[in-house]
């Protein structure tokens, strides 16, 4: 649905009340978050991000036959699936489709890299450019996985002061960069809630931006519509780190499905990023 259509149905929606095109009970969600957690456990499991053992993750929830799964993440599991390495699969989809892997899969799941690596820019880099690689070759998908990232380890530790500036200086590739840095002059017309990575970031940083709480944020994000889970996912990975679990609404937590995993996969990583 675009913005006008959830207005027109639901007035401004500000609470989790499941449905949507995968008919989804409130407080049950999508690949997004299904993609976060296969990370996240392996980081868990092997104390560090290993592209192999995510790939495997993917692979193990994509053979379970999840809804809502991308055509560019589906070519590639199918690809790993038939014998392709974690760095091949990405290729092949993307040669599949023609050249054409710039969505917003990449970005949508790369948060507990930026938890992992907050205070290694370098590790975070190269990281975050191979979660990408598993499914999404296109650089600015690669790269797009960077600035998340690097927007949510600024937060931990440095809060949203210079924010734009700190991805900006991290991202090699020019699109990305340049996405990044016309955030704060952006008008409500001009933000693009599409499935193309680079319109992704920019609507979830200029939600995150544009308000002053985690509800405020994450509300804006799911009403521009569009590709809405996953403006929302990114929107709201930058904006837990920046005000902190306690700001999340205690009637949304209380709804969430997996919320009692969720929490402890984040709390592992970070005495793993501490240690």
């Amino acid at each position: 649905m675009d913005a006008t259509e959830i207005e027109r149905q639901h007035g401004r929606v500000t609470e989790l009340i499941g449905g949507g095109w995968l008919g989804l009970e409130p407080g049950a969600w999508t690949d997004d978050t299904a993609m976060m957690l296969c990370i996240a456990r392996s980081i868990v499991g092997k104390g560090r991000f290993d592209p192999q053992d995510t790939a495997e993750k993917f692979f193990q929830w994509f053979d379970t036959n999840p809804a809502g799964i991308g055509q560019t993440t589906w070519l590639a599991m199918e690809a790993f699936g038939e014998g392709a390495s974690w760095n091949e699969a990405g290729r092949m989809a993307h040669a599949r489709l023609g050249g054409l892997s710039a969505g917003n899969g990449s970005i949508m799941r790369c948060a507990p890299i930026a938890l992992l690596d907050g205070r290694d820019p370098e590790r975070l880099t190269r990281d975050s450019i191979d979660s990408s690689l598993i499914t999404h070759l296109d650089p600015r998908a690669c790269w797009g996985a960077v600035a998340v990232n690097l927007a949510i380890s600024h937060l931990v530790y440095q809060g949203n002061e210079g924010l734009i500036e700190t991805i900006s200086a991290g991202i090699d590739q020019p699109d990305v960069r340049k996405a990044v840095v016309a955030v704060p002059q952006m008008e409500r017309d001009d933000v693009v809630p599409s499935a193309f990575v680079l319109d992704t970031l920019q609507a979830a940083l200029w939600s995150f931006l544009k308000t002053t709480s985690f509800e405020d944020a994450l509300v804006t994000a799911v009403n521009l519509g569009g590709d809405a889970d996953t403006v929302a996912a990114v929107c709201g990975s930058m904006a837990g780190a920046h005000y902190g679990l306690r700001a999340v609404p205690s009637r949304w937590l209380e709804r969430l499905v997996g919320k009692s995993e969720i929490v402890e996969l984040a709390e592992k990583i970070h005495r793993l990023a501490q240690a």
